[in-house]
């Protein structure tokens, strides 16, 4: 007690304080503890990115009220995080927009024949920055699992660079694939479940070495089934966020989930089938929405959902396939013509095309204490722009010559946006590689025709329109083309396009 006093008298006739000394102690150890705080690293959150093959704007219950097929887990993120009204896909069509998530730069920027190139090499330059490698550079761990489909390169029994085939000397680990693009492991097939090969890959080799071949050319391993692509692939993603918070505790991870589903073959689990109203379809959506449960009880297991961002979105708009077989049976849209389900919401078109719902995508935001529940933003993004609004959670500057098109939406998740929409146009394309311009209300295309699969685009006649015009704020279904009613503002759009192609980058990024 005397020397309690001693110190209270000392502080009472230097400066004045009423003070006690358990006060002083309590002072003392919040300054000594926020000391300790600032001079510990920033502790950055888990990065899990749900990329679904093929699932459209309408296939989400939270976006479209409509909707036949129910998406109790999604929806439940939509609740607990941001719903984007007005996100896009880089193109119509998966391995472009797959190119433009990791990379940040648009696919439109390189010849669009380079998507041939995936069966003997990778698509992604192994020079250019990819969101994986600037994961890793920031004492990330991480993985992928599921699709991939962005290429990479087998050998033969001369060490020459091949395709898969009769010719594959699969005990040579393939290059340029996700191990050299920024991933410490992956599993999962190097193209769609069911074409190209019919084999798991586990890093740089296939689990089986294949001995059959299907459809006369497609390597096979005997054990591998379509049908088992999507729950193995979702359980390995189970287990690499296991591994994480058991050998990596309190240390981040990205994983990057780009799901086989619901791409065709459509082929749910047993366990799935007949549990929608909308036939196999609709199962295999059901099933994907159940993985992306089995993720969120995951993160939730370990304690690790609070310091996570979790976003589910789709690679392009939904083709619509009702069944699998023949496309007399099964066309393009079957989906609605046989059940009466939106896969795409109201938006018109499929997969594919340069209408909305060929790229108008689910974009759902979870992070909790960040982002505010139940939010819903209607400005325009792109999957582009993961890239650089990772970067920012990270607090780290991208470098010269990487992400060129990717804007960061940051403000938009932290609801720190405040004045004119971050992103003010976008440039995407057809699956046929047409480009078309989205800026404000307007679409411009230089092309007639939808630029989907199996067509072919229409040529303009004398005194017809030369391309395709669309107001979306009057007309957003696209069911008028206005390109002769609005020659300024095609004149207008059209230069501001080849200013655009013209830059090594979007306006507004000096990258």
């Amino acid at each position: 007690m005397a020397v309690q006093y001693r110190i209270e008298s000392f502080f009472r006739q230097a400066y004045g304080w009423q003070i006690s000394l358990v006060a002083l102690i309590a002072i003392f150890c919040s300054v000594v503890s926020e000391d300790l705080a600032a001079q510990e690293p920033r502790r950055n959150p888990n990065i899990v990115i749900i990329l679904v093959d093929d699932m459209g704007y309408g296939d989400v219950r939270a976006n479209f009220s409509e909707s036949q097929i129910p998406t109790p887990n999604i929806d439940q993120l939509a609740l607990q995080g941001m719903r984007f009204t007005d996100a896009h896909s880089g193109a119509a069509v998966c391995s472009p927009t797959r190119y433009g998530l990791l990379t940040g730069r648009s696919f439109s920027r390189q010849p669009w024949s380079t998507i041939g190139l995936q069966l003997w090499a990778s698509m992604i330059d192994e020079k250019r920055l990819t969101l994986g490698e600037l994961m890793q550079a920031n004492g990330y761990h991480t993985g992928a699992f599921g699709k991939w489909h962005l290429g990479q390169t087998f050998y033969d029994k001369n060490g020459q660079p091949t395709g898969p085939g009769a010719d594959t000397d699969w005990s040579r680990p393939s290059t340029g694939g996700p191990n050299d693009r920024g991933f410490d492991v992956f599993f999962g097939v190097p193209f769609t479940h069911g074409h190209g090969l019919w084999a798991f890959m586990s890093n740089r080799l296939v689990t089986e070495v294949p001995t059959e071949v299907v459809n006369t050319r497609t390597p096979r391993a005997k054990g591998y089934r379509p049908e088992n692509a999507m729950p193995t692939t979702t359980r390995k993603a189970l287990e690499y966020i296991d591994w994480n918070a058991r050998r990596r505790p309190g240390k981040p991870f990205f994983l990057y989930f780009p799901t086989v589903a619901i791409h065709d073959p459509i082929l749910p689990s047993p366990q799935f089938i007949g549990k929608s109203p909308v036939g196999p379809y609709g199962d295999f959506v059901m099933q994907t929405d159940a993985a992306v449960g089995q993720i969120v009880a995951k993160l939730k297991q370990h304690g690790l959902l609070e310091d996570t961002l979790i976003i589910v979105t789709s690679d392009n708009g939904s083709a619509g396939l009702a069944g699998n077989g023949d496309l007399k049976d099964f066309p393009f849209g079957s989906v609605l013509t046989r059940y009466g389900h939106k896969m795409n919401g109201d938006w018109r078109g499929i997969k594919g095309t340069l209408w909305e719902g060929g790229h108008r995508v689910p974009f759902i935001a979870s992070w909790p204490g960040h982002i505010q529940p139940g939010s819903v933003r209607s400005e325009l993004i792109v999957l582009d722009d993961l890239m650089a609004t990772i970067a920012a959670i990270l607090d780290v500057k991208l470098p010269p010559h990487s992400a060129e098109d990717s804007y960061n939406i940051l403000p938009y998740l932290d609801g720190t946006h405040t004045g004119l929409p971050i992103r003010k146009y976008a440039v995407l394309n057809t699956l046929n590689g047409d480009p078309f311009l989205r800026k404000g209300k307007w679409v411009l295309s230089f092309h007639l025709g939808s630029g989907g699969q199996f067509t072919t685009n229409e040529l303009p006649v004398p005194g017809g329109p030369q391309g395709q015009l669309y107001d979306l704020e009057a007309d957003p279904q696209q069911t008028t083309n206005v390109w002769l009613l609005y020659p300024k503002v095609v004149a207008s759009l059209t230069s501001f396009y080849k200013a655009h192609v013209a830059r090594s980058s979007s306006f507004g990024i000096n990258r």
